[in-house]
């Protein structure tokens, strides 16, 4: 069967769209239910493995004062997943949270759509310190760009990207004071939960923000696959 022009746009047209909808499907996903994304323990032991390219940032948090409480997968439905190392240190009430950056993943398919892309350089591992207040309050402190939005007492959040460990984690000292008294529980089951807390409250926000632009392109993409549709049914009228 031979096709003329037009059917080849169409064509075209629907396989780009199919496309578009295939990559940013599960960012669409994310933005309409943040705390859909799964959080599932890994090794829940401090002896878990640690990869040669997170030794510089294992290195330092010990040097700070962190003890490593295991790793745990973050799962997006029908979206890449993300491989997390848990951190504490109770005497400053804070957990360290470290990930493989953009370019650094495990467990990726050829099928698994890629993650969007914060930055174009800084270090693979990317670190981030929280602290919890008592009030449920959250302070974040990232060496990567955060999009969120701070809110007096409940939601602050900061990215210095490419930051060495020891100075973001003296940054975010000092903006303790502005959270209130800092609580938590100091276990890797106590950092997930105050995680899934943070996703279905103040992080809302941030998560949407992220992943605004994948809900657009998906609505673009279904856009362009149902247009030769509506026209051939426009005509057929």
């Amino acid at each position: 069967m031979e096709l003329d022009g037009p059917s080849l746009f169409h064509l075209g047209t629907v396989v780009g769209g199919a496309a578009l909808v295939w990559a940013n499907l599960w960012r669409a996903l994310v933005f309409i239910t943040p705390s859909a994304t799964r959080f599932e323990i890994d090794d829940g032991s401090p002896d878990a493995p640690v990869p040669g390219w997170l030794e510089p940032s294992h290195e330092s948090l010990r040097a700070l004062g962190f003890s490593l409480v295991g790793t745990w997968l973050e799962q997006r439905r029908l979206g890449p997943t993300r491989t997390s190392w848990g951190y504490v240190n109770t005497t400053q009430h804070t957990f360290a949270v470290v990930s493989d950056g953009p370019l650094v993943r495990r467990g990726q398919h050829a099928w698994t759509p890629p993650e969007p892309r914060l930055e174009r350089e800084g270090p693979a591992a990317r670190v981030t310190f929280v602290t919890v207040s008592a009030t449920n309050g959250f302070l974040l402190s990232s060496n990567f760009r955060r999009p969120g939005a701070s809110v007096p007492a409940r939601h602050l959040c900061a990215g210095l990207p490419g930051a060495a460990a020891d100075r973001l984690f003296r940054a975010h000292l000092r903006r303790i004071p502005e959270l209130g008294a800092p609580t938590g529980t100091f276990t890797l089951d106590g950092l997930l939960t105050h995680l899934r807390d943070w996703q279905a409250t103040v992080g809302r926000a941030e998560l949407q923000r992220l992943h605004a632009v994948g809900l657009l392109w998906t609505v673009g993409g279904l856009g362009m696959v149902a247009s030769p549709l509506v026209e051939r049914l426009w005509r057929a009228t």
